[in-house]
């Protein structure tokens, strides 16, 4: 059973309409095409991804800058692309944030879960989040934020998903789940520190359950997954429609 829950933001409480709202205001400051921009935030990240694997980025060092400077090399003006992410903070539109169903999945999974949000930082502070956060209205639904340049570690190492763990107010971590949408530190991350893994992703036709984790293909589907997850190997059977459009 399954008593607090975890969640990353990018990628699984917000898409990718942040990072367009970024894309716009730059090109507005630079006149770089849109296109440029994308593609020179998707390789920097890449390379940032990489790094984290090697564990090249320890404590001591700032997250953030150093995301910051991977960008570089790649001809981003980091002074401009600074700018536009204060500029994108400011003029993304609420509606627009959310994945779909998130919302709804959140407030229902909050009526009997404790729930806190654990997430990595890329190119901007965990404040930008938490504001956004707070923008969508769901601050109220967590007990507690943790971005990875204010805990000074990040997924999937387990002192994260410790402090996460603490915050739930829980001591076993069988009885905790993360939710999140990269396979290596949202997944891997939670299996390694013993919670249950529930990985959002769409390469999947239904939701499945394996061993007490999940791979869930629709945000509408998570509070029904986790309130099925038993011990590894003792999961519950999802009903015959569950995960499927």
């Amino acid at each position: 059973m399954v008593d607090g829950v975890s969640f990353d933001v990018w990628g699984t409480i917000f898409g990718d309409a942040f990072f367009s709202e970024i894309e716009e205001h730059y090109t507005e400051y630079t006149g770089t095409s849109r296109t440029e921009i994308a593609q020179s935030m998707q390789r920097a990240y890449e390379v940032l991804r990489e790094k984290r694997k090697e564990g090249a980025i320890g404590k001591g060092i700032d997250p953030v800058a150093y995301s910051l400077e991977l960008l570089e090399p790649f001809g981003v003006d980091v002074d401009a692309f600074k700018n536009a992410m204060a500029a994108a903070l400011i003029s993304i539109e609420v509606e627009k944030l959310l994945m779909p169903g998130m919302r709804e999945a959140i407030e229902e999974l909050y009526k009997d879960h404790a729930l806190v949000i654990l997430g990595n930082v890329v190119y901007w502070p965990g404040a930008y989040t938490r504001a956004l956060i707070s923008k969508a209205g769901l601050s109220k639904f967590f007990r507690a934020q943790l971005y990875s340049d204010e805990i000074g570690c990040a997924k999937p190492s387990r002192e994260a998903f410790s402090k996460a763990l603490s915050l739930l107010g829980i001591t076993d971590p069988r009885r905790a789940a993360h939710v999140g949408d990269n396979f290596y530190e949202d997944f891997c991350g939670a299996i390694g520190s013993n919670f249950h893994a529930v990985m959002l992703t769409r390469d999947i036709t239904q939701t499945t359950v394996i061993g007490g984790n999940a791979f869930v293909r629709d945000a509408s589907q998570l509070p029904l997954t986790i309130r099925g997850l038993r011990g590894q190997g003792q999961s519950a059977p999802l009903s015959a429609n569950a995960g499927t459009h």
